[in-house]
Parts: C-alpha cells; structure tokens; sequence
C-alpha cells in the first residue's frame, strides 16, 4: 500500500553525519534512493556522471497524476552525462551508463515503495561540478518530513543539531554542527541533508550532494520550487 497522508513509514536507522552534511533516512523518498547515496560515495563527486537523458524516464503510473519525467535541465544544472563528455573523461560511457542504471532502479524502488506509482530520480550538476544535486519525484503526497526535538538549550548549544526549516512551501531538513551557546553559528556550519515539497499528487525533494549549495538551504528550496513547477 502507498504511505498514506499523515502515515509515517517505519523507523530505519540515520547514518551519521558526513562533511557534506548527515543523511536522514527518515524520509520515505531518501530510503527510496539509499542505493544513489552508496554509488555517491563509492565513485566520488567527479565520477558521477549520467547517460544523457537516461535516468530521467519515470516508473510505475498507478498513483494517479500520469506520467512524470525528469526534466533536461533543472534551474541551470544540466545532466552529469553532458558535463563529463564534454570534458572527455576517460571511460566516460561507462560510467554513465552505470550511473544511469543506478538512477533508473532508484526510480523503480521509488515507485514499487508508492504502490506503483509513477516515480524518478535523476542527478544534476553545475559545469565545474562543484554544484550536484538529486532529483527524486514521485505522484503521491508524502508525511511531511520528521526530525527528533532536542533541547539544545540544556545542551549549551547554539541551535539543535537536527533541525527543520520551512521556506515557503517547502521544508528542509538540517543537521547544523554544534556551536556553543553565545556563538554566532557560521554559514558553513549548516548542512542541508534534503529539501522536500509535497502535496496531492506530488511530492518532490532535492538533495545538495555537492559543496556549492549544500549549506544554503533558501538555494535548495529554490530548485525544489523549479522542479515542483516543472512537473506539476
């Protein structure tokens, strides 16, 4: 059965932070696309690079909505697959096309995990992939996202380390490094694990896997709202 407004899905373990920022598996789409994550790490940032237009088809179709497709470009990044080809990366078409299989059964998992409904994933990046982000879309509406309530004032801390940030119609969760109480946190002590929007019929989340916006949650907001109005 499809989550269900409201229907948190069951508990799976957080990974600990990382210097990009801790990974929530709270949510039903990150759990969706852990095995994306594992290739993320296991290739390293300039490695990920996809086919062009591989990974951007959607799955299943049973949800309700239609189709859903990924978009060419997303708010100015472009496919990992141009960007690496046009560098002329050694053993290029081979990575590609493994990363591309990655996305397209991350796609599938996605949309088994909704009931079959129609469900993509697919990964962007700047032309110095110093920006890299993850598309994962799927039709349905998904529980807002969760994180634990801390007291980080009993703690002597400045802000909680997991925090979450809604801007707009759009909620992001946070994990932010601990800064002393009385300090000023510092703009790259904030960590942008994911950015989700979701509604009747849609649910969209963008993840920063790179370091150009990866502690600026209003900039991965933002291209939650360009994905959100793509497929709307």
């Amino acid at each position: 059965m499809p989550p269900q407004p409201g229907q948190f899905p069951a508990a799976v373990p957080a990974a600990p932070p990382s210097p990009q920022g801790r990974i929530s598996l709270r949510n039903p789409l990150v759990a969706a696309a852990l095995g994306l994550v594992v290739g993320l790490a296991a290739v390293g940032i300039p490695a990920l690079l996809s086919d062009d237009g591989d990974g951007g088809g959607g799955f299943g179709g049973g949800g309700g909505g239609g189709e859903l497709s990924a978009p060419a470009k997303l708010d100015g990044l472009r496919s990992f697959a141009d960007i690496q080809r046009a560098a002329g990366v050694p053993k290029a078409k081979k990575m590609a096309d493994g990363i591309a299989e990655e996305d397209r059964r991350s796609g599938e998992r996605l949309s088994e995990a909704y009931g079959g409904a129609a469900a993509v994933v697919k990964r962007y990046a700047d032309a110095d992939v110093q920006t890299t982000v993850t598309l994962i879309a799927v039709r349905s509406r998904s529980p807002q996202p969760y994180v634990p309530y801390q007291d980080h004032k009993r703690l002597a801390l400045a802000k909680p380390q997991d925090e979450l940030k809604t801007i707009g119609d759009v909620s992001c969760v946070l994990y932010n490094q601990p800064t002393p109480a009385g300090s000023k946190p510092t703009a790259d002590s904030v960590h942008v694990s994911y950015c989700q929007r979701t509604g009747d019929g849609l649910t969209v989340q963008i993840r920063a896997v790179g370091s150009g916006m990866a502690n600026q949650p209003e900039k991965v907001a933002a291209v939650v709202e360009k994905a959100w109005s793509e497929l709307s």
